[in-house]
């Protein structure tokens, strides 16, 4: 089950952009996102995953997709 649908929700929802907004090949930096907002969406993806992404992926140049190809490679190693 890929997690990009719902990351990609919850990536709008924390930088408050509009739902047209394309943002899977896009970094958070180019999204616009500054550290707050990156430290709110590594909570709500350790909420809704049960899988923590660190700061440095978030904030580290990964796109989107990316960090939803992430989170699926943990969450089959956990589960």
């Amino acid at each position: 089950m890929s997690t990009l649908p719902g990351l990609r929700t919850m990536v709008r929802e924390v930088l408050q952009l509009p739902e047209s907004e394309d943002v899977d090949m896009r970094t958070l930096r180019e999204l616009g996102a500054g550290s707050l907002q990156a430290v709110a969406l590594q909570f709500r993806i350790l909420e809704e995953t049960s899988v923590n992404v660190e700061m440095a992926d978030l904030v580290g140049g990964s796109r989107v997709a990316d960090i939803a190809t992430l989170i699926d490679e943990r969450r089959s190693t956990v589960g």
